[in-house]
């Protein structure tokens, strides 16, 4: 099978939530159509603090870590998502090289170490 084969289809509508901040990385997602914000938990505005776009993958870093999820997802417009779980997404990873997976891993800890860093100096008191 292809990795296209293992995803599953999903629609949601402006405003609604993918996944929110602490919830259980249980996805590894693609986006297909639509736009979907991306709010890190110090962003106390309305305005997303990243903007996904067609072909974005998003909510790897949960999955390749095995923690909760960092961030809350929302649509900004009408969205097609496609989706793997963890099963299916670590069995690919484990036909990998073991390279790509030290780095996938690195990676996503350096960037989860960042967001912690940053949200202690917006709020010193966590």
């Amino acid at each position: 099978l292809h990795w296209e084969t293992k995803m599953k289809k999903q629609s949601f509508k402006t405003g609604q939530y993918i996944f929110k901040a602490g919830d259980k990385a249980n996805e590894v997602f693609l986006l297909a159509s639509g736009e979907i914000g991306i709010f890190l938990p110090s962003n106390a505005t309305k305005d997303p603090n990243f903007i996904l776009k067609k072909n974005d993958l998003f909510g790897e870093m949960g999955v390749i870590e095995n923690q909760p999820r960092m961030a809350e997802a929302r649509c900004v417009s009408d969205c097609l998502v496609l989706s793997m779980n963890v099963d299916e997404f670590n069995n690919e990873l484990d036909n990998s090289n073991i390279f790509v997976r030290g780095v996938l891993w690195a990676l996503s800890n350096r960037l989860r170490d960042l967001q912690k860093q940053n949200q202690l100096k917006a709020d010193p008191t966590n």
